[in-house]
Parts: C-alpha cells; structure tokens; sequence
C-alpha cells in the first residue's frame, strides 16, 4: 500500500461521512481573504482525532480505513449518510444577563426608538438593573441553558463579554460565572472584559 499503516490510539474516528466540510484546503489550516468564500468539502471522508483532541487526519475513508487498520478509537462513529461540519466559533455575545426584553418589541412595532424606550426604564438599563440584583447562581443557570443551546446548533468556542454590569462588582461577578462555566460546559469560552457597554 502507498500509505502507511499506524499504531495507536486515538479519541475518535468519523468514518464514512456523506461530506466532511474543512476549514482549511491544499494544506492550508486556515483561509483568508476571498479564500473564505470557498467551502472545502471532501465527499465519503474520514476523520481521525488524537487523544488530545487535535485532528490529525482526514481523508478518504478507504484510504484512512487502510491506514489506521491497526488503530483503535475511544469513540468510532459510522457517519454515513451525514454531514460533519466543524464547530462554530462565535466571537460577539453577551451571554451572562437577566431580564428579558421581549415586552419592549411591541413599543418598537409601534414606533418607539430605542431612546424613547431607555427613557421609559427600558433597554439596556432595565437589563443592567436586573443582572446588579441576580446572583451568581442564577447567572450561571441561565448561562448554562444558553451554552447548551448554542452547543445544539454548532457552536464549540464562544468569546463572550461582560457589559450588563456598568460597575466593578457586577462586571467581576459576570466574568466569574463565565469562568465557572467554561470549568463545567463543553464549550470553550474566552472572555472579554466590557466594563463600558455603552457611553453616552
């Protein structure tokens, strides 16, 4: 055979996939520019990942079929039919707040700006009020069903902000349930410091 046979063990295999979707492509690990807008895919494709959950291969499913014969997986998936996409990576949110503003759609609808609403006690403020009163508890609960819905639909790195505090207790209280999160959940969190979400 024209490719070398391996021996070891790996975390997981995806073998068979319909469609693997790559990020990078004619071994680049990553795109730029108008490159972006080109979507690699590999069809009847496998994927190998290490022990440390650095992907070390992908390819042909014959072709790593026969190359990592001798292997054996933690986790090895048959994904035929399916379509393996890499996780997303969402990189502006503001994840940790309560106080939900769904009622002040209807002012818009009706014509209010978003002025108009800050001034009836609304917006940002009313979000603010509500994140000062919660504790880290609560924060983290809410948190955690987000996290578990935006796992749901593909996201696995989140860089998310602090900014509904507007004051040195609330915005340190905001960026340690986001720590503890990332201890606990599956997703990988960095966070940024937002101190002064909005200036007026």
């Amino acid at each position: 055979s024209r490719f070398t046979k391996m021996s070891a063990n790996f975390a997981l295999r995806i073998k068979n996939a319909s469609q693997i979707v790559t990020v990078g492509s004619n071994g680049k690990s990553f795109k730029i520019g108008k490159e972006m807008d080109e979507v690699g895919v590999l069809e009847n494709a496998t994927v190998i990942v290490g022990e440390d959950g650095v992907i070390v291969d992908v390819g042909s499913s014959s072709e790593l079929e026969s190359k990592y014969a001798n292997c054996t997986f933690q986790v090895d998936l048959d994904a035929s039919g399916k379509s393996v996409l890499p996780g997303f990576v969402d990189g502006h949110t503001h994840p940790v707040w309560t106080g939900d503003r769904v009622h002040e759609f209807a002012m818009k609808l009706a014509g209010a700006t978003y002025m108009d609403i800050h001034k009836m006690g609304g917006g940002i403020g009313f979000t603010v009020k509500h994140t000062k009163e919660a504790s880290k508890e609560e924060l983290e609960q809410l948190l955690l069903k987000r996290l578990d819905r935006m796992l749901k639909f593909g996201t696995t790195l989140l860089e998310a902000k602090s900014g509904y505090g507007l004051e040195t207790d609330t915005e340190m209280k905001m960026l340690q349930v986001l720590h503890d999160a990332n201890q606990k959940h599956s997703i990988d969190i960095v966070s940024t410091y937002l101190g002064a979400h909005p200036i007026a």
